[in-house]
């Protein structure tokens, strides 16, 4: 039988902890961040508990009045993408060919050895 997985806080609550964080952290009341939403100061605060998930329309709402990026509000810590949201290959496309080849060489190296992480 497959192992499960561990359970972590419900995916609402998480994107509601989340909302509550960086509201705060830029100095926000929920009567503002309501106002910038079009909704009432009770829909913020039902988002914040994690009794009602955003629409999808209102996450980029959010998103925007809150300056992240969607997976800033779905994150519960446990895998994090580079603070800027960028990828690899993000990061990667700015460089010449051979800059790139170079990088993915030390990367190969470095996973070699230091093998795998179990």
């Amino acid at each position: 039988m497959p192992k499960k997985a561990k359970i972590t806080a419900p995916l609402s609550a998480v994107v509601g902890s989340n909302i509550k964080a960086r509201r705060a952290e830029l100095g926000l009341t929920q009567n503002a961040l309501a106002q910038a939403l079009g909704v009432e100061i009770e829909t913020i605060s039902r988002y914040e508990r994690g009794a009602v998930a955003p629409s999808f329309p209102q996450l980029e709402k959010l998103c925007t009045a809150l300056s992240v990026k969607a997976w800033q509000l779905f994150s519960d810590g446990s895998v994090v993408p580079n603070a800027n949201g960028q990828t690899l290959d993000d990061l990667l496309a700015d460089l010449s060919g051979r800059d790139r080849e170079f990088v993915l060489d030390f990367v190969r190296g470095y996973v070699a050895h230091h093998g795998r992480s179990q």
